[in-house]
């Protein structure tokens, strides 16, 4: 893989190529990219069967008011469980396969127990990125959509930055912005791709009554099946991040 590293610095990949070694990368060390996805997952998955969540109507959200009556009178616990679950272990495996993408770009296989005790060693400086950005995009989206949304593509590589080069809360906004701002199209491919492919899965497999044993099974495999797709898809952003910072360290270098 040290040739994929040398590789990684000489110019930008495009979409396909992208793709395609990220799927490369995904196999070569399957088990341990399965074992941190599945890790992860499951704490969510269980929870949404034992505590299941208020769902989010948007035919019956007109106004601002609409959604303060909602939060105060129809969001449940289940709600407030798996938000915070959801948010505090995606951010676990972002990092985590983070780590064992970088591992194999400097020719190391490393294992999922040493990414996810890795992860919690850093904790901290991640969850307050991440909270900070989360107030950035609430506020981008409070005012208009789209701001909001572009502050999202801006920001993707928060989380890797905090994770890969040890710096976290304005600065690795920054870092982001400055990394992203030059392929913002090519950012833009391909968190939309990502977001067609899940909103096409969830349509495909649409949510089944709990109540039975079908039911849950029925739910408990499709999760599975997304989750194994989203921790491909967070190589591919791990990935990319490398690819951008690599190159972009490259060019500096150059010009010093």
């Amino acid at each position: 893989m040290l040739s994929l590293r040398k590789a990684l610095e000489k110019k930008d990949f495009e979409v396909v190529d992208l793709f395609t070694l990220s799927f490369s990368i995904f196999r070569h060390n399957f088990v341990n990219f399965l074992l941190v996805g599945f890790l992860c997952a499951m704490p969510t998955i269980i929870t949404t069967i034992y505590f299941p969540p208020s769902m989010f109507d948007l035919t019956k959200i007109q106004t601002v008011q609409d959604v303060v009556n909602w939060f105060q009178n129809e969001v449940n616990e289940g709600f407030y469980i798996n938000l915070f679950l959801s948010w505090f272990l995606d951010i676990i495996a972002t990092v985590s396969i983070a780590l064992l993408v970088e591992g194999l770009i400097y020719d190391k296989i490393r294992t999922a127990s040493y990414a996810i005790i890795k992860t919690f060693q850093m904790i901290i400086p991640i969850l307050v990125t991440s909270i900070i950005t989360i107030i950035i995009y609430f506020f981008g989206l409070s005012f208009f959509v789209f701001p909001g949304i572009i502050l999202m593509i801006l920001f993707m590589f928060t989380t890797n930055i905090c994770a890969l080069r040890h710096t976290w809360g304005i600065d690795a906004i920054k870092y982001s912005f400055s990394l992203v701002k030059p392929k913002f199209f090519k950012s833009l491919s391909i968190l939309a791709f990502i977001a067609l492919f899940q909103n096409a899965f969830i349509i495909t497999f649409p949510s089944a009554p709990m109540d039975t044993r079908e039911g849950v099974l029925y739910y408990f495999l499709s999760m599975i099946i997304l989750y194994f797709f989203d921790t491909y898809f967070k190589v591919l952003i791990s990935l990319y991040f490398l690819n951008r910072d690599f190159v972009t360290s490259a060019s500096l270098d150059e010009d010093i």
